[in-house]
């Protein structure tokens, strides 16, 4: 039996009904805010908190959390994930890409932090995107190096040119951070034009003249950029040439040189999720590693040897000679160089300047433990010639491995990932691979054991 209400009861449990109706609501409305800010992806990239900025210039609203609210979100299907996730006292949200597809341009500090995203792979048993034994990468569409069965690629960072129709596949943009690297075009010119040759063929061809003098006789033997068109190759406008600027401008031959290298521009920010700057490493590695999930751990490497040789100054004249010339890769970097200010307003100023500073600190005691700099030593396969320490051969071997040579690392890279567990070797008897087992080995056991001493 329904026991009967009085009119002072009914009114009572009226207004109960709608208070709790109330707080059903309000709870509802929380739970679906907080899901908007931590951002569950279907991609299986996550968020985390950061300062209000946007970046891509789009019209999306980021939601805003308290100064001192941090977001995170952990996906246990992400290969990219740091054991120790970022921490961050912002309030925008960072899309954390599971994947790397960088593209290395020509004498802008790349063999560095290539080194540093091998040892990556190693110690997480990564699948880069590259040709067996070669660290060109020719081709996107043929002789690529399978990824293990079941599963996908991790990485792309070797030299090749962009070509974005063909990353799109095989780094898909849902879970791949896009990247690649600028320097400073005249230091870059500088750099490339001693690498290269060009500085050597011109004093076997004038003598030992003064360094303005040879780059003058240099940029003599090239047209001066027209309205309509700019020399790019090997050392001119190089960074371009790297990024696809040949195949761009080859589909857009109606337009001025202007209109070109702004809608070339245009492109590369729609494609580069984050473009680093040479110039200003420490701050760029930081900022990849707050985009990447990873840890101060992930982003350490040692320098490479410093030249003997005097510095040379250029004159002024030489310079603004040098950036007439490299007129396409001196817009993209100016506009890449501002855009870097966005980046370190989105993760935070302070955060990343408190960050650089611990960095720095931990990358050069790093160095100082691996590396005997009152020595040299004779290794036809180290691009780092100081003798390793008995801490670098026996305790923390990731230095061993981050002094050899690229060609070296491809070919270790290769054979890790043809095999089955990702050990090597697979092939051989005394190869230099086969002499890395034991430092690949141990690598990996320590970063598994949780006892990586970097």
């Amino acid at each position: 039996m329904v026991p009967q209400l009085n009119s002072g009861s009914k009114r009572g449990y009226v207004v109960y009904i709608i208070l709790v109706t109330c707080l059903v609501f309000l709870m509802f409305e929380l739970a679906n805010d907080k899901g908007k800010r931590v951002g569950i992806s279907d991609t299986g990239s996550y968020l985390v908190s950061s300062p209000i900025m946007n970046i891509s210039g789009s019209d999306d609203v980021v939601s805003d959390t308290s100064e001192n609210e941090m977001s995170t979100l952990t996906n246990p299907d992400q290969q990219f994930e740091s054991k120790d996730k970022p921490s961050s006292s912002h309030s925008e949200q960072i899309l954390i890409k599971k994947n790397l597809m960088f593209i290395k341009t020509h004498k802008c500090g790349t063999s560095t932090i290539v080194d540093v995203f091998y040892l990556r792979g190693v110690r997480k048993k990564l699948n880069f995107v590259m040709i067996p034994y070669t660290h060109q990468l020719h081709s996107l569409t043929r002789h690529l190096l399978p990824p293990r069965p079941g599963s996908v690629y991790n990485m792309q960072c070797q030299h090749g040119t962009f070509q974005p129709d063909a990353e799109h596949t095989i780094m898909p943009k849902e879970t791949s951070l896009y990247s690649t690297i600028v320097r400073s075009p005249v230091s870059q010119f500088k750099s490339a034009f001693s690498f290269f040759g060009a500085e050597g063929k011109m004093q076997k061809k004038y003598g030992h003249l003064s360094i303005d003098a040879l780059i003058g006789h240099y940029l003599d033997e090239y047209p001066e950029p027209t309205e309509n068109k700019a020399s790019a190759g090997r050392i001119l406008n190089s960074v371009a040439v790297d990024l696809g600027w040949n195949t761009f401008n080859r589909r857009n031959l109606g337009q001025t040189l202007q209109e070109k290298i702004n809608a070339f521009i245009e492109h590369l920010d729609q494609e580069m999720d984050f473009v680093m700057i040479t110039d200003r490493m420490n701050e760029s590695l930081i900022l990849l590693k707050e985009y990447l999930g990873w840890n101060m751990t992930d982003i350490v490497y040692l320098n490479r040897m410093v030249s003997s040789k005097p510095k040379v100054t250029m004159s002024e004249e030489t310079k603004a000679r040098i950036l007439q010339y490299q007129v396409i890769d001196a817009q993209i970097f100016d506009h890449f160089n501002k855009t870097f200010e966005l980046h370190l307003d989105r993760v935070g100023r302070e955060k990343v300047a408190s960050q650089v500073n611990e960095f720095v600190e931990m990358r050069e005691s790093f160095e100082n433990k691996c590396l005997n700099k009152n020595k040299t030593v004779s290794n036809p396969n180290a691009s780092i010639k100081w003798e390793i320490t008995e801490y670098g051969k026996n305790i923390n071997v990731a230095c061993t491995f981050l002094q050899n040579k690229p060609s070296l690392l491809t070919e270790v890279i290769t054979q890790l990932q043809l095999s089955q567990d990702y050990t090597i070797p697979i092939k051989g008897q005394e190869t230099e691979p086969f002499l890395m087992q034991d430092i690949v080995s141990k690598i990996q056991r320590d970063y598994d054991n949780n006892e990586d001493p970097v």
